[in-house]
């Protein structure tokens, strides 16, 4: 970038500009494997994974049967579609500054957009009058998010690791609390990639260590957790009701 300066010669107005060269280093470019990784494993996606999984391994395939579409089209809308274009929108509107959020003061719409979103997606379902532990399922959410900007307030923390943490504590929960089942080879590729996305964002340099392991812990436990009150919530209802 060039830098004008200008002076006055022998007391005249006549000025003359002098050019002098300031040096910005270029940008580093970030590793394309990490970025391929943190689009496919992107917190938006995590509720459609999950509920795929639910249907790939569990019965609700057969208690569901030919409504695989009816279950993934309000999942995709609310916990992908709208959160995307809302933050597309405030990106576009200058209200937000970058889609990554860096900047707490842009917090506040985002944040609302998606809470309303993920409460519509709840909603939708408890009014369905699904089963408890499903509905603690599309709680998730909702619970990591108020999580989520709680903790941000004192520390950052990674948000895409609570999101993964957040879908594997979900599955393990479900196989083991509602349905019984033990599927390890399927546990040991969700542990594969939750490891390939803590290298992806430390290689890209999104957050540090103790941040990838906290915010997979966070997120596994309170999935786990919320999961397993709802099933265990569920059987004493189902008790009640005898």
């Amino acid at each position: 970038m060039e830098e004008k300066d200008y002076t006055t010669i022998n007391g005249n107005s006549l000025v003359q500009p002098r050019t002098s060269i300031i040096y910005r280093p270029p940008k580093e470019k970030e590793p394309l494997l990490p970025r391929i990784i943190s689009v496919i494993l992107h917190p938006l996606f995590m509720v459609i994974y999950t509920v795929v999984l639910i249907f790939m391994y569990t019965d609700f395939k057969f208690l569901f049967a030919n409504q695989f579409i009816r279950f993934m089209t309000p999942v995709f809308f609310f916990s992908c579609i709208i959160p995307a274009t809302g933050l597309y929108f405030l990106r576009l509107t200058n209200i937000v500054r970058d889609f990554r959020l860096d900047n707490k003061n842009d917090w506040a719409l985002p944040i609302t957009v998606f809470f309303l979103s993920y409460s519509l997606l709840f909603y939708y379902f408890f009014s369905a009058k699904l089963y408890i532990w499903f509905l603690s399922v599309v709680l998730i959410p909702l619970i990591l998010l108020v999580i989520y900007v709680i903790i941000s307030r004192f520390w950052r923390i990674s948000a895409y690791m609570m999101s993964i943490g957040g879908l594997i504590g979900c599955i393990l929960s479900v196989c083991y609390h509602v349905k019984g089942l033990n599927l390890p080879v399927l546990f040991i590729i969700l542990f594969i990639l939750a490891g390939c996305l803590a290298v992806a964002r430390l290689m890209l340099k999104r957050s540090t260590p103790a941040q990838v392991y906290a915010g997979f812990l966070v997120g596994f436990a309170m999935s786990y957790l919320t999961v397993w009150i709802g099933a265990y919530w569920g059987f004493v209802l189902f008790l009640k009701n005898l």
